[in-house]
């Protein structure tokens, strides 16, 4: 079958998103990626599994498999969403890796090393955060959910995604976070 994009459609499928309570991120990202798809076929082309295909194989030789998966994620998402699974296509392979490359993590000489660079340079706050990272396994992006409130519960329920989780903070961080906090006077809220 052959199809065709408009960007009435494109606001459908954004609104549609929006109904299923997508992040805003995640709508941009995928409105983005259509509108890309769109570049690569031309405006008033005619979509099908075949373009899809090419389009597939244009990706893979400037993109990792993990990048073309999350565009084909999209494009596929879309063609559910407009009843077009005909043109939906199959993700590429991963092999995932079974060990974390030595050369991605910190030693903990360097783990140190930058913890005392930063103490040195009076950059308290960046101690702090490595420190929390580091003694909790934390993302960057789940910082947020390090309050005063979890550090006197001295556990933080971190809530990304649609999922929840909990944290556990060790006594000594609560301890130094505290200090922390009454020296910037923070009663509540993130850190």
């Amino acid at each position: 079958m052959e199809h065709h994009i408009n960007s009435n459609m494109l606001y459908a499928f954004a609104d549609t998103l929006r109904e299923e309570e997508k992040s805003i991120a995640t709508i941009e990202k995928y409105v983005r990626d259509i509108k890309s798809f769109l570049t690569f076929v031309g405006q008033d082309a005619v979509v099908t599994k075949s373009t899809v295909i090419q389009y597939k194989q244009f990706l893979s030789s400037d993109y990792t498999v993990v990048s073309i998966n999350s565009k084909l994620v999209a494009l596929n998402r879309f063609f559910k969403a407009n009843g077009w699974f005909d043109c939906m296509i199959r993700l590429l392979k991963i092999q995932k890796d079974t060990f974390r490359a030595q050369e991605r993590e910190l030693s903990r000489e360097e783990y140190v090393r930058l913890l005392h660079t930063a103490k040195k340079k009076g950059k308290q706050r960046l101690y702090l955060l490595m420190e929390t990272i580091c003694a909790t396994g934390i993302r960057v992006s789940e910082l947020k959910f390090i309050t005063m409130e979890a550090i006197r519960a001295r556990y933080a329920r971190v809530n990304l995604k649609g999922k929840t989780r909990t944290v556990i903070l060790p006594t000594k961080l609560c301890q130094k976070l505290s200090q922390y906090c009454k020296i910037r006077k923070i009663k509540s809220g993130c850190i």
